[in-house]
């Protein structure tokens, strides 16, 4: 599918309509959902976008309004298998796992800091999605994360703090969301979960039956898609990696259990790069928003890209760019 996103993202945004002509595209757009083996119906990103932007127009307030109304029912096939995860821990674990098969460009990564959980959302933004529509999605996936994990665990699940990339666009977001607290001017876009409640049971948990053929359907998804997901576990611990300075291939096979010279044969394999090219790669989707945001300066960027200084950050999107980060920014603004 590349960048298919389920149409259970959208459950309830016929509610929200501004217009009959609004309803009609509706109808339109998810009739040509198509549905994979195992899957619920699913869009493409650009398809979603459509059906998004009318209902944000004016402001972003639908959007609060949306993932408010949907609880669990928003989570299309990860739904069941978040309401029968044993612990928080699990139910968070199936999200980490499954959500490429509920929104292919949403990627998660979760870590531990202090006495909090992290789950940061990352956006892979396919071509015909500008930037604005990137971040409502990114926004709405992880408001959606709040909405249907206490739906589905009650208050069991508890989230401290929304986190909101800041935008160039202006956006405004709400003080908080369901009763958490939401910081619209972050450097990344996450939820902070009390950590103290990963090994708290699921108090609604469901227990499903053994279903032999999905069972059999997410190996084989797993085995089709293997060079995707360690593209994208792989992107997920480079971007959580990069900040700390941390960010090797000795570090990672560490974490892996195996040999460095191992994995970076595996790289060559399945992906045909090095993990230096993907390092680049994470560096070059983190630091486009960030200058075109307009707020953060040169030195705090080049942090977040794992530099020391702002001169390492120039030379890398000098190389990468053709041009100097100062020229980018100047012609993104006249844009």
């Amino acid at each position: 599918m590349g960048h298919a996103i389920s149409t259970a993202a959208l459950w309830g945004a016929a509610k929200l309509a501004p217009s009959e002509a609004y309803l009609s595209q509706y109808e339109r757009v998810i009739e040509s959902a198509v549905t994979p083996q195992g899957l619920t119906p699913m869009l493409m990103a650009t398809d979603i976008a459509q059906l998004l932007d009318p209902l944000c127009s004016e402001s972003e307030s639908a959007l609060i309004q949306l993932a408010a109304q949907q609880d669990l029912r928003c989570g299309g096939v990860l739904g069941a298998l978040i309401a029968s995860s044993e612990t928080v821990a699990d139910a968070l674990k199936a999200l980490l796992r499954y959500n490429c098969r509920h929104a292919e460009p949403l990627h998660w990564t979760g870590s531990m800091r202090g006495d909090h959980a992290a789950m940061t959302a990352w956006f892979d933004r396919p071509v015909g999605l500008d930037v604005h529509q990137a971040e409502r999605m990114l926004v709405l996936g992880t408001l959606q994360l709040v909405a249907g994990f206490g739906a589905a665990l009650g208050e069991a699940f508890k989230p401290v703090l929304i986190r909101v990339k800041a935008s160039q666009f202006q956006s405004e977001w709400p003080e908080q969301f369901m009763g958490v607290p939401l910081e619209s001017d972050a450097t990344e876009t996450e939820l902070l979960i009390d950590r103290a409640c990963l090994s708290l049971p699921n108090p609604r948990r469901e227990a499903l039956p053994q279903n032999v053929a999905m069972m059999a359907e997410r190996e084989r998804y797993q085995d089709v898609a293997k060079a995707d997901l360690l593209r994208n576990d792989t992107c997920s611990w480079i971007r959580a990696h990069l900040p700390q300075g941390d960010c090797d291939l000795t570090h990672l096979a560490n974490r892996l259990n195996c040999d460095k010279r191992t994995l970076q044969r595996r790289f060559e394999k399945e992906l045909s790069c090095r993990f230096s090219d993907l390092v680049d790669d994470v560096r070059a989707e983190i630091c486009l928003p960030l200058l075109e945001s307009a707020i953060f300066p040169t030195q705090s960027i080049a942090e977040q890209l794992g530099y020391a200084t702002s001169g390492n950050f120039s030379r890398f999107f000098q190389r990468r760019f053709g041009c100097t980060p100062r020229e980018w920014t100047r012609l993104s603004i006249a844009g």
